[in-house]
């Protein structure tokens, strides 16, 4: 039984190496980071902090995450579920090359080189990693505890008890679920059932991907004939998946979910966590107080419909002094809005023309001149990331 407090928070049960950071920081943006929790470590007795948590913050939680198996947190622990899968083969070569990344110290605590081979995993008798390689989807969404506990002989079977396939397959079936192969797919599918109003995108691609020629046709062979139960639950589901989803997303009407929508009262200032209606920022840096702009260096903010006219003060922060912020151009519905410009402290403020009176959802964009890739302003980074602004905070006026 959903308690009551916690009946329209979100959970997001998340499967290890299947873009779950980009989907979180997608779903950060919706809801608002400051909305959002996301849970780190899955050990004893986790299972009350999961519940103590939601008792203590379920009235203004919209979203929970985490690496959390079914056995830890059944199903009903929250309003609505779901999850991402990964054809399991491609997940474990991304794992590889995730394992391969981590510190010397973290690998050689799981008992592995600077290099890691597919070898190297299935020969594992660390129980991360033999959790992991080993059939771990069906470990991770049974409600055997024994296939997930190291301390059970049936941890280290071959096969897992009878009957896992089946009841995972069920589990599965009850949650709404989506697919790394079609994430497009899933973001329109999570979209319906969150009662979001807008379209949801996901920033870089964080799941880690294979590199060609370093994996032989043996080392699939072996991690096919290790994996068949995750092979057969995995298409066991994807026939079972909904066929056909519409290329663009229906309108909603007014049955969206007004919490993924921000709603500016005056003389307020809101930093970037506790904006909701969010697309195409980073995740809320809390120690520099700022969120990035994404890769496509337009960001978006989803106005709730109001009945008065609202003034905005949005300010960025620029990555370099010389970064040209007063280049940003904001629109108001895909039309460049007139705004007044200023330089403060390093940062650029814009106070935009009145927004007049609307019934129906906004879309304020922000959009930046260009990104510079952080590797060439911080040398010897392993930053990926093309960045030019961040927001710092919007500040609602009265008309």
């Amino acid at each position: 039984m959903v308690d009551r407090a916690t009946q329209d928070t979100v959970f997001f049960r998340h499967l290890p190496k299947t873009a779950g950071t980009s989907l979180t920081t997608t779903l950060a943006n919706i809801y608002g980071d400051g909305q959002c929790y996301r849970f780190r470590d899955v050990g004893e007795g986790f299972q009350g902090m999961f519940s103590s948590v939601l008792q203590a913050r379920g009235d203004v939680l919209s979203l929970v995450s985490g690496h959390i198996p079914l056995h830890t947190v059944p199903e009903g622990g929250c309003g609505m579920e779901f999850t991402i899968l990964r054809e399991p083969i491609a997940r474990l070569l991304s794992l590889r090359r995730f394992l391969e990344q981590q510190p010397p110290a973290d690998r050689a605590r799981m008992g592995l080189g600077d290099k890691v081979t597919i070898a190297d995993m299935l020969a594992s008798r660390n129980s991360e990693v033999y959790g992991q390689v080993r059939n771990g989807m069906a470990r991770f969404f049974s409600r055997d505890r024994r296939f997930a506990d190291p301390a059970s002989d049936e941890f280290w079977e071959p096969l897992p008890p009878a009957g896992v396939v089946e009841e995972c397959a069920a589990a599965l079936e009850r949650q709404t679920v989506g697919t790394v192969e079609d994430m497009p797919g899933a973001l329109r599918m999570l979209q319906r059932r969150l009662r979001v109003p807008y379209e949801l995108d996901i920033g870089m691609e964080n799941f880690t991907t294979e590199r060609g020629g370093e994996v032989s046709l043996a080392d699939i062979r072996a991690l096919i004939e290790a994996n068949s139960i995750d092979l057969a639950l995995f298409h066991m589901v994807m026939k079972r998946l909904p066929k056909g989803m519409p290329s663009a997303s229906h309108a909603l009407g007014n049955g969206f979910d007004r919490r993924t929508l921000f709603c500016p009262q005056p003389e307020q200032h809101y930093l970037p966590p506790n904006i909701p209606g969010r697309q195409g920022f980073e995740l809320y840096e809390y120690g520099d107080k700022l969120c990035w702009l994404g890769d496509s260096g337009r960001g978006r903010i989803y106005l709730a419909p109001s009945d008065v006219a609202q003034i905005l003060v949005i300010s960025l922060y620029s990555i370099v002094p010389h970064y040209p912020l007063s280049e940003v151009v904001i629109t108001v519905d895909g039309q460049r809005w007139p705004r007044e410009f200023s330089h403060a402290d390093s940062n650029g403020h814009y106070r935009l023309a009145a927004i007049p009176p609307h019934a129906g959802v906004i879309e304020l964009a922000i959009n930046q001149p260009y990104g510079l890739p952080v590797s060439a302003i911080t040398p010897g980074s392993l930053d990926r990331r093309r960045l030019g602004t961040a927001l710092l905070g919007v500040r609602s006026r009265a008309p």
